[in-house]
């Protein structure tokens, strides 16, 4: 494999999933919370122009506690709860200058999914992140709620913590607003919707589970413009571990989540238009290669880079820098034959530029027109930092070798289809 494509990956995650999810993809979003003691509810609407939305699971190993999270293609988490109740989600506000702080180091790795993945409580998170710098997210604010009924908004390095039977959030850093401009003069429209869902938490002596879904239902925005619409809602049951989740501000279906019954299940997703009975149709683009002729299709909303001395093609989700799809073409290697390309030839090149690389597996397959393939699938961790999923699809064609490779930080397999697309004319 063509080590930029491995270095290309490390540099884009580094500044990318550090970040996690925001600056483009969260335009506007309501949160709230509510707690009586007894029973904690959350409630979320995720409004944004990008309609490829998913669910994925993640269940507890090597110590790490079991999550959820909601998001988009580029497997970024947006939002979710891991199995002790925290639940977590990010807003976009105005960007605001840091002090960058010289005695505290920045966070290296994926900041969500190790929140998720060790923290427990509110109090933990908060430990966490006054260890570091945090001068990487100058667009989101991050909304943590845990079972006990604790929450706290995090605005960089303030915080502001739940001082009644409830807290909400929009897409101004309320920290900043004083009383008389309580809840904000930034923009209306984030305004109009903090007005209304605190003022329904106020006229609510118990809130349940189908007032939080009028909550949704009252801030919900159902028109694509710069802002975008609400792409799904959730309400999450911290005491209980459940999630009701509602697609395109359709109130009147849902479907509910047992996250414990679901982390049973191993590691899995769902594309939520698929939960809803939709068909999310995603046009496609087509790469033509002079010789070897052939031909693949990718993802027509994905971004074309420029591609490396072996590499012919190189594009990568929009959000982020992973998914990616790179092609390659090279020379034969002497004396392999086509089922062990993997294991002596593509392991030894991802090996060279990864702390750990691990074959899951290589087998057989052919392609639509019945050319010998094989697919393998690899596990491998770069700088000790980040863990990839890397698919790869090779053949031979008279003396070179072509190989599709997508990398990406789950489920690889989501995009299959495009390695198999490959057509030689």
């Amino acid at each position: 494999m063509n080590p930029k494509l491995i270095v290309r990956a490390v540099l884009i995650l580094a500044t990318w999933i550090v970040m996690d999810p925001i600056n483009s993809l969260t335009y506007a979003c309501t949160g709230f919370m509510w707690s009586d003691g007894e029973n904690v509810l959350v409630g979320n609407n995720e409004d944004s122009k990008i309609p490829y939305t998913r669910v994925w699971f993640m269940p507890a190993e090597n110590g790490w506690f079991g999550r959820v999270y909601f998001g988009y293609d580029n497997w970024s988490p947006q939002g979710g709860m891991n199995d002790q109740g925290l639940f977590f989600d990010y807003f976009s506000v105005p960007k605001l200058k840091f002090q960058r702080s010289r005695e505290k180091p920045r966070f290296k790795g994926p900041f969500t999914d190790t929140m998720m993945a060790h923290c427990a409580t509110v109090g933990d998170v908060l430990e966490m992140i006054s260890k570091y710098d945090l001068e990487w997210n100058p667009k989101i604010q991050m909304f943590v709620v845990d079972k006990n009924g604790n929450s706290a908004i995090i605005e960089g390095e303030t915080v502001v913590r739940k001082r009644d039977t409830y807290q909400v959030i929009t897409n101004f850093r309320i920290s900043g607003i004083t009383e008389d401009q309580k809840p904000c003069k930034w923009t209306a429209w984030s305004c109009s919707r903090y007005k209304k869902a605190e003022k329904m938490l106020l006229d609510a002596d118990t809130p349940k589970v189908a007032y939080f879904r009028e909550i949704l239902q009252a801030t919900h925005r159902s028109s694509y413009n710069i802002i975008g619409t609400t792409q799904y809602s959730n309400i999450y049951d911290l005491t209980n571990g459940l999630i009701y989740v509602y697609f395109l501000h359709d109130f009147d279906k849902n479907i509910i989540f047992d996250l414990s019954e679901e982390l049973q299940k191993g590691h899995h997703y769902y594309d939520l238009p698929s939960l809803f009975g939709k068909e999310l149709k995603i046009t496609n683009k087509v790469y033509t290669h002079s010789f070897p002729k052939f031909s693949i299709s990718y993802p027509k909303h994905y971004i074309a880079k420029k591609p490396a001395s072996n590499e012919v093609l190189l594009v990568r989700n929009p959000l982020s820098d992973t998914p990616q799809i790179g092609v390659y073409v090279e020379d034969k290697p002497d004396g392999i034959q086509l089922n062990d390309i993997g294991q002596y030839y593509i392991y030894d090149k991802i090996d060279k530029y990864s702390t750990s690389v691990k074959l899951i597996y290589s087998k057989k397959t052919v392609l639509s027109d019945g050319t010998p393939s094989v697919e393998i699938l690899f596990d491998n961790t770069v700088d000790e930092i980040w863990s990839l999923k890397t698919l790869v699809l090779s053949t031979y064609r008279r003396d070179k070798l072509i190989f599709a490779v997508i990398t990406s930080l789950a489920h690889p397999e989501a995009l299959r289809d495009y390695l198999y697309s490959i057509q030689f004319n």
